[in-house]
């Protein structure tokens, strides 16, 4: 049984709020997106009665809190307890206690049951695009590998889908060995805001993942070379959409002065791309998944995301305004 806000602070509520140092970015989320829809999904999952749970969108803060913060459970419970700023924005009233980590960890569950991990990245975006932050003009598609938070099997262990993490794989790149899962995101060319994410096992190739990741609503996508094969070219030309993908050599295929230097131009505005993953690997240290499973770490990939476009938001509006 969900219980509902007061809307109205009594005075101890306002002299606290007063009392914490201004967070711009939280400030800036706080006044420009609603979660209410998604809070609603969430709440319908809940029954009429029992004893009253945690307020859903009290939780749902939390979630995104922790990967603005980089925050495990527990780091969460003490830094909420600690900083007036995150009870602001998670709208935790005096009366009420901080979550403790075991109430954060099972919320988390239910926003996989609900389907909210497949749907919260899409449910923020639909209002950056009202608010013309979503440029759909040019899209840029790439991924990144993140490692498995569990110990290395052995490779046939892990063939045989009977390890620890069951639904992790080992894949190489640069001659170098890795064992976890693939992070593949699609961005708006202009403020390189993610407008899909999808994680797949290590092993899957990035190609398999475009039409998954790729929108069908731009005008043009750029991607490296490990997407150009006959099946996207297809799937681009099919949608009417413009081919950015950087055209791939073989033994019995030679690129020519001209391909190369259209490879050259594609390089420079697919780059962009690396930017984001730079940015979830280094400030919401997004390079070893916290979870085993697909499920979990797809909830994990979406919630970096959204929180990467919040901030990312936040920034846009402070330029807006300089």
């Amino acid at each position: 049984m969900q219980t509902q806000r007061d809307p109205q602070p009594t005075f101890f509520d306002m002299a606290v709020q007063q009392r914490s140092m201004a967070n711009p970015v939280l400030e800036t989320i706080t006044r420009t997106i609603d979660f209410g829809e998604a809070e609603q999904r969430v709440a319908a999952t809940y029954g009429t009665g029992g004893r009253p749970a945690r307020r859903v969108g009290l939780l749902l803060r939390i979630m995104i809190l922790q990967h603005l913060y980089g925050l495990s459970d527990p780091q969460a419970e003490a830094q909420i307890n600690d900083r007036l700023s995150f009870q602001k924005f998670i709208q935790l009233d005096t009366a009420e206690a901080v979550p403790d980590e075991t109430t954060i960890c099972r919320f988390r569950q239910r926003l996989i049951e609900c389907g909210l991990h497949e749907q919260l990245l899409e449910l923020l975006n639909q209002q950056l695009e009202a608010r013309g932050y979503i440029i759909k003009r040019t899209t840029l598609v790439d991924a990144t590998l993140v490692e498995s938070s569990r110990k290395r099997p052995e490779v046939a262990t892990a063939a045989q889908g009977i390890a620890p993490d069951a639904d992790a794989s080992y894949t190489r790149k640069n001659d170098r060995s890795y064992y976890g899962y693939k992070a593949h995101v699609s961005s708006d060319g202009e403020h390189h805001l993610i407008r899909r994410a999808v994680i797949s096992t290590a092993k899957v190739q990035d190609a398999h993942v475009f039409a998954a990741v790729a929108p069908r609503d731009t005008e043009a996508i750029y991607a490296d070379k490990a997407y150009d094969t006959k099946v996207n070219q297809a799937w681009l030309r099919s949608h009417g959409i413009y081919s950015g993908i950087q055209k791939k050599g073989a033994h019995h295929i030679k690129l020519s002065a001209a391909d190369q230097k259209r490879n050259q131009r594609k390089r420079r505005i697919r780059s962009h791309s690396e930017r984001i993953f730079a940015h979830l690997k280094k400030w919401q240290h997004y390079r070893v998944v916290r979870y085993p499973g697909l499920a979990k770490n797809q909830l994990e990939l979406t919630l970096k995301a959204v929180a990467y476009n919040l901030k990312r938001m936040a920034r846009i509006i402070e330029l807006e305004k300089a």
